[in-house]
């Protein structure tokens, strides 16, 4: 089965209490594009994030709003923080690091949510069905080309989703992956 690579960047989805914390009472981001995933979206704010050693400028807001704030960083973004990497899948946040995020003259320190995405296949219901997959369900991908491998331990996430394989910055700089390749899954 050959799917569709997203390169996932760094960025934030925010609670509501954090998006009234960070700019003001029953503030709504504004979309600045739509992503692959059903209702989801890239906002035209961003904010600052401040780790023990370094900060990062500019780290995109994901909507819409989420029930918990999440960062979701690189194994990279991670060590120049000053932050002990936690890999996770997306909403898993018990016993993550936490982080100071600011806006202009706001900030907050939320006590937890900062991840590392683990690698996850979106899947609709029917194409799981399809090729008889399971939530949470663990597959592999072959990469090919020069810088080619296998990718191991990928976690299938079944719902309202277009199937993508989403990979964050660092693994897909080290197989050479760009966003929209495509790559075979072994199931």
């Amino acid at each position: 089965m050959k799917v569709r690579v997203e390169i996932s960047a760094r960025h934030l989805h925010l609670s509501r209490k954090d998006i009234d914390k960070l700019f003001t009472k029953d503030y709504q981001l504004k979309k600045l594009k739509n992503i692959s995933q059903p209702q989801q979206y890239a906002s035209q704010e961003t904010l600052a994030v401040i780790g023990s050693k370094n900060s990062l400028q500019k780290i995109r807001i994901v909507g819409p709003e989420r029930k918990d704030t999440q960062l979701e960083l690189s194994l990279s973004d991670c060590f120049y923080l000053g932050i002990k990497p936690v890999l996770r899948l997306s909403g898993n946040h018990k016993n993550t690091p936490g982080i100071i995020i600011k806006n202009k003259g706001k900030k907050i320190r939320i006590k937890e949510g900062v991840i590392v995405a683990q690698r996850h296949l979106h899947i609709s219901k029917e194409e799981a069905l399809k090729y008889k997959l399971k939530n949470k369900q663990k597959v592999k991908a072959i990469i090919k080309g020069k810088r080619g491998g296998l990718l191991d331990n990928i976690v299938i996430r079944i719902g309202n989703f277009k199937t993508r394989l989403h990979l964050d910055t660092d693994e897909a700089n080290a197989f050479n992956i760009k966003n929209g390749s495509e790559v075979e899954l072994k199931i």
